[in-house]
């Protein structure tokens, strides 16, 4: 039985009699997807209650479950469509549906917003505005500045010119890190492992972990354990730690080295968890599984914690809508689907 499909606008839209999406993302989301799929499939913005009746009418999902057990109450569940391009573990997801994910040209596009956020991440560590702000409090209302710190502490910071930015990995997003530093003034010293090399430009990764104040880790996610305890041992006091995917870096290593060294880590990437590319294991009933890190690593004053922001923009997320909806029109279609990451078991069932 298909789902009567509630308004998406509220008494604005008709109600209509279509295959249904659930779709777990944001309403601005929902209605770039809905401009995608101009009536074609049906859309419920979700996390939602569902009866019988309407959980037989939903042939899609769109985006993340919080609670992924959903999955199995969904008889005639056709495509998990992500709306990123990390999707939910295979195995959490029943083998009549596809899965697929948003198909990204990193080369065209991800360099560009990552490099932006390794400069936004050296700048937040240096200014810390927040604190700064939190501070200020002090000096409004009656009585001020007389709780007020000295000047020195409510302004003093360190200045991002003249720091040292290393680059491990000068590949594509390396460039663009580079790129981005050098007109920040600061000094920039990168690795790789073929020439032609310059002052600046070398083969000795030891080297620019040792003598940077910010270090970049853009080698390629398939490289394996290169930031261990061995290389995170050559990090000088005070150097800060920024890895743009999570396989190059020794987690338990980088734990140990937070606790007991003065080094920091800006942390959009992990190694398992409801943040790991590309596959996400995560949502009841997974509990401890479904954490970032085993360790309590968010508690530790020298790390900042992120949910993969690096390349997720707004530009980002309207081309996921619209890729999205290209999907559930060709699902409703009978057409193939696009960034799939595995096909259905079971034959297609009719849609309508």
């Amino acid at each position: 039985m298909a789902l009567k499909v509630l308004p998406l606008v509220l008494a604005l839209a008709p109600v209509t009699c279509l295959p249904t999406a659930l779709v777990y993302e944001s309403t601005t989301y929902l209605a770039q997807l809905s401009s995608a799929v101009a009536g074609k499939v049906g859309l419920r913005h979700c996390p939602c209650e569902l009866s019988e009746d309407d959980r037989e009418g939903v042939v899609a999902v769109v985006g993340m479950p919080r609670n992924i057990t959903i999955l199995k109450q969904l008889p005639q569940l056709k495509l998990v469509q992500s709306s990123s391009y990390m999707y939910p573990c295979l195995s959490t997801v029943p083998t009549q549906a596809a899965v697929a994910k948003i198909d990204v040209n990193w080369t065209s596009y991800g360099a560009e917003p990552i490099a932006e956020f390794v400069i936004a991440a050296v700048f937040h560590w240096s200014y810390d505005l927040s604190a700064k702000s939190a501070l200020f409090g002090c000096g409004f209302g009656l009585g001020a500045p007389g709780g007020c710190p000295a000047d020195s502490v409510l302004t003093s910071h360190p200045t991002v010119m003249g720091k040292r930015m290393g680059v491990v990995g000068y590949g594509t997003i390396g460039e663009a890190v580079v790129k981005r530093a050098f007109a920040m003034g600061m000094e920039v010293l990168a690795s790789r492992r073929h020439g032609p090399f310059s002052l600046w430009l070398i083969s000795d990764t030891d080297r620019v972990l040792a003598e940077s104040d910010f270090v970049a880790v853009t080698v390629p996610g398939s490289v394996k354990g290169l930031i261990n305890k061995t290389s995170l041992a050559l990090m000088k006091p005070g150097a800060v730690l920024i890895p743009i995917s999570a396989n190059p870096v020794d987690f338990d290593a980088l734990y140990q080295a937070l606790l007991t060294r003065s080094i920091g880590a800006v942390l959009d990437v992990w190694p398992q968890g409801c943040w790991h590319f590309p596959d996400m294991f995560c949502g009841p009933p997974y509990s401890k599984e479904a954490q970032p890190y085993p360790q309590n690593i968010r508690s530790l004053s020298n790390v900042l914690t992120l949910p993969g922001v690096a390349m997720r923009d707004d530009r980002f997320w309207s081309n996921s809508a619209a890729f999205a909806g290209k999907n559930l029109v060709a699902l409703a279609n009978g057409s193939s689907l696009q960034g799939v990451v595995r096909n259905a078991s079971a034959a297609r069932a009719e849609l309508i």
